[in-house]
């Protein structure tokens, strides 16, 4: 039998919406889990994601999200709307050894953080639409 990857998805959601609207990146872990693998953090596209974690104190938010971090097998980032949690958790799991494909809308490339696109541990590619993001993801896991 075939164990499915465990994937972190990882994405803006506190800083706004910005670049890609909160619709598309519902979208992203639907993606991911059509090409078989199981995504562990669909948390942020919640459409009550703000209220839920109201509920929760920082800590208990960080401590989640690093428990299902180190559980995953690899992380996808949505980079295209800039976040500090993003690229914290970009760092973690390079950190822990965790494979992390960044992936941001080709129209944004070059405001994408050169650092993070440069990072050893990270491979960055950029996507038109779902069609290619798939492609793009479909490749990584190769």
């Amino acid at each position: 039998m075939k164990i499915s990857k465990k994937v972190f998805f990882s994405c803006s959601m506190r800083g706004g919406f910005g670049r890609v609207a909160q619709e598309e990146l519902r979208r992203i872990p639907d993606i991911i889990e059509e090409l078989g693998m199981v995504v562990i953090s669909r948390h942020q596209t919640s459409e009550r994601f703000m209220e839920n974690e109201s509920q929760l104190t920082e800590k208990a938010i960080h401590d989640r999200d690093y428990g299902w971090l180190k559980d995953a097998d690899l992380v996808i980032a949505e980079i295209t709307n800039p976040s500090l949690g993003v690229g914290a958790e970009i760092a973690d799991a390079v950190n822990l050894g965790i494979p992390v494909l960044g992936v941001y809308r080709r129209e944004y490339e070059r405001q994408i953080s050169a650092y993070i696109r440069g990072k050893a541990g990270v491979v960055c590619r950029a996507y038109s639409d779902h069609d290619e993001l798939k492609d793009v993801i479909r490749v990584f896991m190769l």
